[in-house]
């Protein structure tokens, strides 16, 4: 036997016995129009699926490019990378970082 639903229930009438005068009526009235607009656009929401439709699919399109256009980028680099011949450009880059790198350590 499961005593938990009958113990939320009563703890629940409990909690609106002892809390019922606690809200202000224009509170109470604000929060009722807050629920109804809310409710109203949610409706109005529904019912108009194919704009969302429209827009899910042209977000998950872009999203797809990116991802396609990334993995592209990467096995270039990766290609580049494993290529053994290389530029008298790379090896001034490559010279310039190896330089850089033990300025870094010397200034510690």
């Amino acid at each position: 036997m499961n005593a938990g639903p009958k113990k939320r229930a009563e703890i629940d009438d409990l909690l609106r016995r002892a809390l019922a005068d606690d809200l202000p009526a224009e509170v109470e009235a604000g929060m009722r129009r807050r629920l109804a607009l809310f409710r109203e656009a949610k409706a109005t929401s529904e019912t108009a699926p194919r704009e969302r439709g429209a827009a899910g699919r042209a977000w998950l399109f872009r999203r797809t490019v990116w991802a396609a256009l990334s993995i592209l980028l990467l096995a270039a680099g990766i290609l580049l990378q494993s290529g053994k011949a290389s530029s008298p450009l790379a090896d001034r880059i490559a010279a310039i970082k190896t330089e850089f790198a033990s300025l870094e350590t010397t200034r510690r």
